[in-house]
């Protein structure tokens, strides 16, 4: 959720800095004009909430499903059979929340389907649920713990 509201709060205020920029450099920019990114707040507040309750991902008998977005919100349900491998990609923002986003990756379709910001533990275990022994050469699992 914190992902989701940083990420709505910075349009609106870069959109209210610029034009309060604007309206101090150009005389026939309207002055209140700076008042657009702060009123838009509300709104992307609203839709950063809506885009965490629609992040998701799961295993259902032999599919994975994944569900993101907000505008256009998308559900990909997946045949595990089809997964042909995994990409992990993190962000240096995800990198601090612990988070990663998977990949998986299939020969058909648009190639690869992403489950979004997964803690590095949860997302690892899901992909080998998902896939038993897929990632098993790539994996290092520490003793004792």
């Amino acid at each position: 959720l914190r992902r989701r509201v940083v990420h709505a709060l910075w349009p609106p205020l870069v959109l209210g800095l610029l034009s309060a920029g604007l309206a101090a450099w150009l005389s026939w920019v309207p002055s209140l004009l700076w008042l657009a990114g702060p009123a838009l707040l509300p709104a992307g507040l609203l839709l950063a909430r809506d885009a965490y309750r629609n992040l998701g991902h799961g295993l259902h008998g032999p599919y994975l499903v994944t569900r993101y977005g907000t505008a256009r919100r998308r559900t990909v349900v997946l045949r595990r059979t089809a997964i042909i491998g995994w990409t992990v990609s993190r962000s240096p923002f995800q990198r601090r929340s612990g988070l990663l986003t998977l990949a998986a990756t299939t020969a058909a379709g648009k190639g690869s389907y992403k489950v979004r910001d997964v803690s590095v533990t949860r997302g690892l275990v899901f992909a080998e649920e998902s896939v038993p022994g897929l990632l098993a050469p790539f994996v290092r699992r520490s003793s004792g713990n």
